[in-house]
């Protein structure tokens, strides 16, 4: 994401020039920690290579009638509404065998109840000088329904409070409350006494709270803590651009609020995913982790298992493996062998099995299989099930050889091309409509998409589960825009593994990055607040740090440390973003684009662009039936000088006169913009498809999450695709 202060062509050289002098200054004044490090960037920054453009073979596939004997068949062009509904209506009928569910049941072995209305309101002064009074439900509250999510923005403190009922428990169960994930900062009380804490957006947590319950009516009240996030910026104009300790870069679910919300880059806050209180045996399941070795023919899994009791508990692991969307047997109430005793809190268990024959994971055969596990302690006479579905399929980024930076699905050199997604998907899920979820999906692999880049957020596992049954790979991004707090160093890294825990299983999940568009020395001193900021020396850093923290979470992810740096080089594969026909000249001219050049990176390897965008206003009729009226023009008169400065952090207003003449009204600015869109698209994407260095690219944005929220997308919220889509 931009700014829609973009700098013109001479400004950008001067930019440049300018960065690599500071460059230099800051990395020599950098402490000595990190001074290798720093000397080593001015050594690469010197280094750069403009790529030039690739040797193409004289060859023009023509569109129309060919030889039905030819070994390459175009396909009919999709080109409307009508034919993209017959084509949604037969990839739904395609991937159906894949939503199917032929596992046998597990037997249910825990009471859970959803706890999803609650009592809420921001906090006020008078509750600091009389908590106990806040907890026992004092002030004027307002009824909400989980998922919940919105303002307030900036530092705040809000409240949610609910009973729950429980019947008698026995006394080898235990009450757990489970969160799937809150925003941003929990402190969970339970009849007044404190359970616990968890900071960050994304991860589900747990408390056991067996102490504090009893039978019968039980309150639960939960401080959620807002904060500004590291990069300041709130996009809207009611708040100041203050940095802030919050972990969060520029993307989230948004609300319905139109100045606001919509354009859901505010860092919003709530229990916005769900809430449930469970009674279970003392020792449990914890978390399964299925790891796919393929080369093997094998897979392993890793088995946690969570002991409330201080008394070591001999238990016994059994474990099954069935084929999730087809019928397959593989291993039925295997016995791991030897079992040491569970000790208090959590044990890790793992077990190596055979996958004979297996079938792979695969974009166009999304095969699943289900892991499941029976834990049982004989002495409690307890026995506890789980299941993980998983699936056989490899996929890593080769950064030996030359050139470095190759991708590789299950052993087959493989580009990722997709969008980016920001909000649409999450919504989705928090409206329970995942029927739009699976269509989505279904939209993105019909514009010949094999992969999403969830922009700068984890989201819900509903998304990921989703994704694995349709055999659509995804980028999950780090939570970071702009810059890292130093401060924030311990927790950034602890984050980093909570990421890595909640995709691991899901075979979508192909890569990882943890930090979007890093400012370099020019903007860090534009922007001011280089107080609050590490230096990039510290950066690289974290970027080391977070990637150890996944890989020990999972040896085998494949990472991206940056996406679109403006400080190269960095660590990894190279990523550069580049919006030359929005904000003009942006990366690369259009006209080197065409011709194959590309911009400056680290000798000796293949490189990505992770956004490439512009600008698409929505349709008139969607914007007349679902925006505030003083957005657009009432009158004849008010057409002629309209322009879409009226609608909030609309760039077209801005934009335009690099691109096309002024229009006169609103259903002609609306299809100059359009046009354009689809004009520049065209040409960016055929450009990056004759590059085949350029081994990832994503279009920015897929759909929009709201109306007019942001109309870079090329499917609009009411899932119309723009032009640009076909």
């Amino acid at each position: 994401m931009k700014s829609t202060n973009q700098p013109g062509n001479a400004l950008i050289a001067l930019v440049a020039l300018l960065f690599v002098s500071s460059a230099v200054c800051a990395q020599t004044n950098s402490a000595d920690a990190f001074a290798g490090i720093g000397a080593a960037r001015v050594a690469e920054s010197r280094a750069l290579v403009t790529p030039a453009p690739p040797k193409l073979p004289e060859k023009i596939i023509k569109y129309g009638v060919h030889d039905p004997q030819a070994l390459f068949q175009p396909a009919d062009k999709l080109d409307t509404a009508k034919k993209l509904a017959a084509a949604l209506k037969v990839a739904r009928a395609q991937i159906a065998p894949f939503l199917e569910n032929l596992a046998p049941t597990q037997s249910l072995t825990r009471a859970i109840q959803k706890v999803d209305s609650f009592d809420w309101r921001i906090a006020t002064v008078e509750d600091w000088q009389n908590f106990p009074a806040a907890l026992a439900g004092a002030g004027q509250w307002t009824q909400v329904r989980i998922p919940h999510y919105g303002e307030p923005l900036g530092k705040t403190n809000t409240f949610y409070r609910t009973t729950f009922t429980l019947d008698s428990w026995k006394t080898n169960e235990a009450v757990f409350i489970r969160f799937r994930g809150v925003d941003y900062k929990a402190h969970v009380f339970v009849n007044g006494a404190y359970a616990g804490s968890h900071e960050g957006f994304f991860a589900p947590f747990e408390f056991d709270v067996t102490p504090f319950v009893r039978p019968g009516e039980n309150f639960l009240f939960v401080q959620v803590d807002n904060d500004f996030p590291t990069v300041g910026v709130i996009n809207d104009p009611g708040y100041p651009d203050i940095s802030g300790d919050k972990i969060y870069a520029c993307t989230g679910p948004g609300f319905d609020e139109p100045i606001a919300g919509w354009h859901h880059s505010p860092p919003g806050m709530g229990i916005y995913q769900p809430v449930t209180v469970e009674v279970r045996p003392r020792v449990q399941v914890h978390d399964i982790f299925v790891r796919p070795l393929p080369e093997s023919q094998n897979a392993e899994a890793l088995i946690e298992v969570w002991s409330c009791d201080t008394t070591p508990r001999d238990i016994e692991i059994r474990f099954s493996v069935y084929g999730l969307n087809f019928t397959a047997q593989v291993v039925t109430n295997q016995l791991p062998g030897k079992i040491e005793v569970a000790g208090n809190g959590v044990n890790f268990y793992r077990v190596r099995f055979p996958m004979p024959q297996f079938r792979w994971w695969s974009p166009d055969e999304p095969w699943l299989y289900d892991f499941q596990v029976n834990v049982t302690c004989s002495k409690l006479g307890t026995t506890d099930n789980a299941e993980r579905h998983f699936g056989m399929r490899s996929f890593r980024l080769d950064e030996s050889g030359e050139p470095k930076g190759k991708f590789f699905l299950n052993n087959q050199e493989i580009r990722l091309r997709g969008a980016n997604t920001m909000g649409a998907e999450q919504q989705d899920v928090m409206r329970g409509e995942l029927n739009q979820l699976r269509d989505d999906f279904l939209l993105a692999k019909i514009a010949h998409m094999n992969f999403v880049r969830i922009t700068q957020r984890p989201v819900q596992e509903e998304i990921y589960d989703m994704a694995d049954r349709l055999g659509l790979m995804i980028q999950t991004d780090f939570p970071l825009f702009g810059h890292m707090r130093p401060n924030q160093f311990g927790e950034g890294v602890r984050q980093a593994a909570e990421m890595e825990r909640l995709i691991r299983s899901h075979p979508s999940c192909v890569l990882v990055t943890f930090i979007n568009e890093p400012f370099n020395s020019v903007q860090n001193e534009t922007r001011g607040k280089l107080s609050r900021r590490m230096e990039r020396a510290q950066l690289e850093q974290f970027l080391h740090a977070a990637g150890a923290a996944v890989l020990h979470e999972n040896p085998g992810r494949a990472i991206k440390p940056i996406e679109g740096d403006y400080d190269p080089p960095g660590p990894g594969l190279p990523d550069n973003h580049c919006y030359t026909l929005w904000y003009f000249g942006h990366g690369v001219d259009i006209g080197r684009l065409l011709k194959g050049w590309w911009q400056p990176v680290k000798p000796g390897w293949n490189f990505s662009c992770g956004e490439f965008g512009a600008e698409g206003l929505d349709r008139v009729e969607l914007m007349r039936a679902r925006c505030p009226t003083n957005w657009l023009p009432a009158t004849s008169e008010e057409e002629k000088t309209w322009t879409p400065n009226q609608i909030p952090r609309a760039q077209s207003g801005r934009m335009y006169p690099n691109y096309f003449d002024t229009p006169d009204s609103l259903a002609d600015w609306v299809s100059a913009s359009r046009e354009h869109q689809a004009w520049a698209m065209r040409l960016m994407t055929e450009s990056f498809r004759r590059d085949n260095r350029m081994i990832s690219f994503a279009i920015h944005l897929f759909i929009d999450a709201w109306p007019t929220g942001w109309m870079k997308s090329i499917v609009d919220v009411e899932r119309q695709p723009k032009p640009a889509f076909f």
